[in-house]
């Protein structure tokens, strides 16, 4: 009895032992092959390793698995034409003349066909000087393409120190230096887990034609710090995808131009703590785009800095603006400049905007907020409840703004001169909530001259009877916009003259309610 609970003791003694160990390698050699490794352990999930310089550690496998790595010497995805990956439990260290890689595949492939590797990492990655990591290799076109598709997961932030500050496609001949390319990238952090970005300019591939070039927000924040970018750099609108409430960028968000030119618009699902505020923009790209990124990032203070306006308005959001800037990320290209044609801001619950008015507006500064420009509207933008998302905006600028390498631009949601129910302060009070109306009124339409639509705001002091009809210049009625009991305070009616047969000239719109009766003239101008 005596010997059977000495040897339960050596038992229970040696579990937390076996459960957990660090792992070096021996020698060049596949990740699953015993030989590979000292003791030939191969490394299983709550181990630590270690590959050694000198050693070559190939990715053989889809499951190899770890908890922290540390890259001496090198680490590559298998170039056989087969599927890889690793998953890593804590954090990855690129040590000084570490490799962690992709490279090109060999013997090449199907032409147009990638081979997309797969990496899992729970917690920090983080690239010493000298030291290299490079998750794309090869030409699509010759069907040589590895590529690896990063997951960012777990319940604990990752946070990211690169050495890069500028793109870096491919190896550099003269320095042999691999730049810090990511291809697809998943965020997936769960339990209000964040992805930061503490050093470098993180890229994702310059070319959606190489391989899957896809950036997928699911779940969690992403930070940047001080003055790097999560860059992506492809030029395919359509491979970014997610972005919710739970899952944007609270930094600098970077994204690629059309690579032929002509107007894109992009979406930067940017925000900061009170969630996201999606910003979108459009422009005219250069041609031989490749490698420029439009970036924007959400600055939570008061847009005001002694500011003067201009394009009737009389305010600008006291909670939060936007930071637009151009850059080259390291490509040699002709252009130095990129020109923007359209702006939009989204709007949330602390954002001081009420609903069902047409006053609110994007402003523009190009002089450090010394002087912002109300953006004019087409079709008169009648607000919503806030929804975090809600846009407003993206009218054609009448005067594009051209920004040049390295400039700075501003964008913040403003409000219309004379008018207080957007407080644009926080929160969806206004400033003044205004009583009921005291007399009845009929407002000038919005926009006037018009086409194809516009918008009639009028003020009830008490429920009643309304019509509002609109007529020719002989008396004839064109429509009716209104006809129905309404309650009383501020009403707008929009009359539109889509799939209309009206032409050009001056049409008279009359108010009727409660023996109050008043008519407005408005120009359509097709």
């Amino acid at each position: 009895m005596k010997k059977c609970i000495q040897l339960f003791i050596l038992v229970a003694l040696f579990i937390p032992v076996m459960a957990s160990a660090q792992i070096q390698s021996a020698a060049t050699g596949n990740w699953s092959d015993v030989a590979t490794w000292v003791g030939g352990v191969v490394p299983k999930a709550t181990d630590d390793v270690s590959i050694e310089t000198g050693h070559k550690v190939t990715l053989n496998t889809t499951t190899a698995e770890c908890k922290n790595l540390t890259i001496v010497g090198s680490l590559e995805f298998q170039i056989d034409g087969t599927v890889s990956g690793i998953t890593v439990n804590g954090d990855v260290n690129v040590k000084e003349k570490g490799v962690f890689r992709a490279t090109t595949r060999n013997p090449a492939g199907q032409a147009n066909s990638s081979i997309e590797h797969l990496f899992t990492l729970k917690g920090n990655l983080t690239v010493e000087a000298t030291g290299t990591l490079d998750f794309r290799g090869g030409s699509n076109s010759a069907g040589t393409t590895n590529a690896v598709l990063t997951t960012f997961a777990g319940t604990t932030n990752s946070e990211i120190s690169l050495q890069n500050s500028k793109y870096v496609s491919s190896t550099s001949s003269s320095s042999g230096k691999y730049g810090e390319e990511f291809n697809s990238i998943t965020i997936n952090k769960t339990g209000g887990a964040k992805v930061i970005l503490k050093a470098g300019n993180l890229y994702a591939s310059n070319n959606s034609s190489v391989g899957a070039t896809v950036f997928t927000l699911t779940s969690g924040k992403v930070e940047t710090v001080g003055t790097s970018i999560f860059g992506y750099l492809s030029t395919s609108g359509p491979n970014f995808l997610g972005a919710s409430k739970n899952s944007y960028v609270a930094g600098t968000l970077g994204r690629g131009l059309s690579n032929g030119g002509g107007s894109v618009r992009r979406d930067f699902p940017v925000g900061d703590n009170g969630g996201i505020r999606k910003v979108v923009i459009g422009s005219m790209a250069p041609g031989n785009a490749t490698g420029h990124l439009l970036t924007v990032k959400c600055i939570t203070g008061n847009a005001n800095n002694s500011s003067t306006f201009a394009g009737g308005i009389n305010k600008v959001s006291e909670v939060r603006y936007y930071e637009v800037s151009y850059t080259r990320s390291g490509i040699s290209t002709a252009s130095t400049s990129v020109t923007l044609d359209s702006v939009a801001v989204a709007y949330g619950a602390d954002d001081g905007v009420k609903s069902g008015n047409i006053n609110l507006r994007v402003a523009y500064s190009i002089d450090n907020r010394a002087t912002w420009t109300g953006v004019q509207q087409t079709n008169p933008y009648v607000t919503l409840t806030p929804g975090d998302t809600t846009v407003v905006g993206g009218d054609l600028l009448t005067s594009p703004i051209n920004i040049k390498e390295g400039e700075t631009i501003y964008l913040a949601l403003a409000r219309v001169s004379g008018t207080t129910e957007n407080s644009l302060a926080g929160g969806t009070d206004v400033e003044k909530e205004e009583a009921l109306p005291s007399s009845y009124t009929l407002g000038q339409n919005y926009p006037n001259p018009f086409n194809p639509s516009t918008v009639i705001s009028y003020q009830l002091p008490a429920a009643g009877a309304v019509t509002l009809k609109v007529y020719d210049v002989l008396g004839n009625e064109v429509s009716t916009l209104v006809d129905e009991f309404q309650q009383a305070g501020t009403h707008n009616a929009q009359f539109s003259i889509t799939n209309s047969q009206l032409s050009s000239g001056v049409y008279f719109y009359k108010l009727q309610a409660d023996g109050f009766v008043s008519t407005k003239k408005m120009v359509l101008i097709k």
